[in-house]
């Protein structure tokens, strides 16, 4: 269990380091005359949603990457293989 918290809160500092690291949200504090200080945190909502879409489209392009590599591999084993049984 006590492993599981850490996991949790490991995940939770760095989606707020990375979060912060790509301007998804930003925190202000004010201070006025009054003395009274406030904290605002502005979450930018469409910069979290184009991130998200183009580390999809990045991972999309290596999956497919590495299947191209893949294939292209395995014909040129097989083919390498034919021409040492031909000759």
């Amino acid at each position: 269990m006590r492993n599981l918290l850490a996991l949790l809160a490991t995940a939770v500092i760095v989606f707020a380091a990375v979060g912060w690291y790509l301007g998804w949200y930003k925190i202000q504090t004010n201070v006025p005359q009054d003395g009274h200080q406030s904290i605002n945190v502005d979450v930018n909502n469409k910069k979290i949603k184009e991130d998200i879409l183009r580390g999809e489209q990045r991972l999309h392009k290596a999956i497919e990457g590495n299947k191209d590599e893949a294939e292209k591999s395995a014909n040129s084993t097989t083919s390498a293989g034919k021409h040492d049984v031909e000759q």
